[in-house]
């Protein structure tokens, strides 16, 4: 079967598919008629591949929206690259609290993407910088101020220099900007 064809398939399966369930505005969208979808409906999985067969007809054209095709593009960038970071922080010793604030996540998502991780369970209450990692915390915070970071980026940044646990390194932050730090990541 030539590409052509696998494409003609998996959309006659589709259409198929979303009139079973009722959508035929899709369809619609598609170019198709209410009587042309009837039939394709009416179709057994052996007729449709041999429909699909006969690409040769030019019956089916496929194209992109390039506008919306570049929007989905960026928004999956995005979803991939908060993925990632997410990932990163509860390697790097985030806790529940600091996931919600800054992800909106839940309980149960930080616990998914923990056992993802294979990350042990979270060790409670983290233990208080002393005051030289907090002054080196200060420090390297007071690095990422130029730079344009999320604040999550910028925990992380301290915490690959300092090693301290990024549940430890968000109380001090919190504590010092008296909580006014708007850590919803933002791509």
């Amino acid at each position: 079967m030539n590409l052509q064809a696998e494409l003609a398939l998996h959309t006659l399966m589709c259409v198929s598919r979303m009139a079973a369930e009722g959508d035929y505005e899709t369809p619609h969208r598609l170019g198709l008629r209410n009587d042309q979808i009837e039939k394709i409906l009416a179709l057994s999985a052996q007729e449709i591949h041999e429909m699909a067969a006969t690409t040769k007809a030019a019956y089916m054209q496929i194209r992109f929206d390039s506008d919306a095709l570049d929007t989905a593009m960026m928004l999956c960038g995005r979803r991939i690259r908060q993925r990632e970071l997410i990932l990163q922080m509860l390697t790097a010793g985030a806790s529940l609290p600091v996931m919600r604030a800054l992800f909106g996540l839940t309980s149960t998502d930080t616990a998914g993407y923990r056992k993802y991780l294979n990350l042990p369970k979270a060790d409670g209450r983290p233990s208080i910088p002393s005051e030289d990692e907090q002054a080196r915390i200060w420090e390297h915070w007071r690095d990422t101020e130029q730079a344009s970071l999320s604040i999550a980026e910028r925990l992380l940044y301290v915490h690959q220099q300092t090693q301290v646990k990024i549940s430890a390194i968000w109380p001090l932050i919190q504590e010092w900007f008296a909580g006014r730090i708007e850590g919803a990541y933002n791509g």
